[in-house]
């Protein structure tokens, strides 16, 4: 697919201090990407920098491989960044109606459109700021989605939401993605949910973007295992070597070892300790998330 957006040495500095520093990030057209990082990583930062909320002390924006051009973007963008912008004491329609007004996009019928694509379009009169979060933030996504986007960015959206608002909101971005063709980039702290949906990842630390990858890399990266307790782990290495050529083999401890080869086999593995009467304690299949390989990139607990 063609890059949409890239960066080249995207920085901010704020004080003399960067808050994003030399970001090279890359997003297809049509991806997911999900920006990665703690609060106060710089998702923020550089989701500003790219929908030219501030502009960069250095580095650059590529739209489609040209550079940005602040107050003539090169393509179209929709955001929602920090809070839903929207007038709290008007109903939905309303507001969808002034935002395509002021966009040129008043024709008949489409505010109401765009609420049947976010389900809102039974909310009628109620106003906005009786509309529960999950709400807001449809609400909010709606209002990006006026103009009729290439990349909607959506900063934390689901935070703070309950299971059920999570999912909707998950289900209408894929929604977006697959049925009319919106590229996104959205940032989160919640890795587990990003991982039921995002087809790229980048991730984010102390204003430094570390790595990329797409969800293939990562199943790569981020191999599951065949982890074995055992009362001599290095005995049983030395036996999985020598009988079934297994060469991805390593010690967590005098009584465990997690294998990479075969894991797709356990059943040899365990069939081979077995005819070899070779006793372990467990045998399991570790399939290890996002989490694990981000806590493991940016230095556990500190995340």
């Amino acid at each position: 697919m063609s890059e949409l957006i890239s960066t080249d040495k995207l920085s901010k500095k704020y004080r003399g201090k960067y808050a994003l520093k030399d970001a090279d990030l890359h997003i297809s057209q049509g991806d997911i990407y999900g920006l990665i990082g703690r609060n106060g990583a710089g998702k923020t930062t550089l989701l500003k920098l790219i929908n030219s909320q501030i502009r960069p002390s250095e580095g650059r924006v590529l739209m489609k491989g040209r550079p940005l051009v602040y107050g003539s973007p090169g393509i179209a963008l929709g955001a929602l960044v920090e809070s839903p912008g929207f007038y709290p004491d008007f109903s939905a329609l309303d507001n969808l109606r002034f935002k395509c007004q002021a966009m040129g996009r008043d024709k008949k019928g489409y505010a109401q459109s765009l609420l049947e694509i976010v389900e809102l379009a039974d909310t009628g009169s109620k106003k906005a700021r009786q509309f529960s979060l999950g709400m807001k933030q449809r609400l909010g996504i709606a209002l990006a989605l006026v103009d009729e986007p290439e990349l909607l960015i959506l900063d934390e959206p689901i935070n703070g939401m309950d299971p059920q608002g999570i999912k909707d909101i998950r289900e209408l971005l894929v929604k977006l993605n697959r049925e009319r063709g919106v590229t996104i980039l959205i940032s989160s702290h919640i890795l587990d949910e990003l991982a039921k949906f995002a087809t790229t990842y980048g991730i984010i630390k102390d204003g430094l973007l570390i790595t990329e990858f797409s969800r293939e890399e990562l199943e790569v990266r981020n191999t599951s295992g065949i982890e074995i307790t055992a009362p001599d782990a290095q005995a049983v290495a030395a036996a999985l070597k020598e009988g079934l050529h297994l060469q991805d083999i390593r010690l967590s401890s005098p009584q465990r070892l997690v294998i990479r080869d075969r894991v797709e086999a356990p059943d040899q593995v365990s069939r081979f300790l077995f005819d070899q009467r070779i006793y372990v304690s467990q045998l399991y299949v570790r399939q290890h998330s996002l989490e694990d390989y981000f806590m493991g990139l940016t230095g556990g607990n500190e995340a």
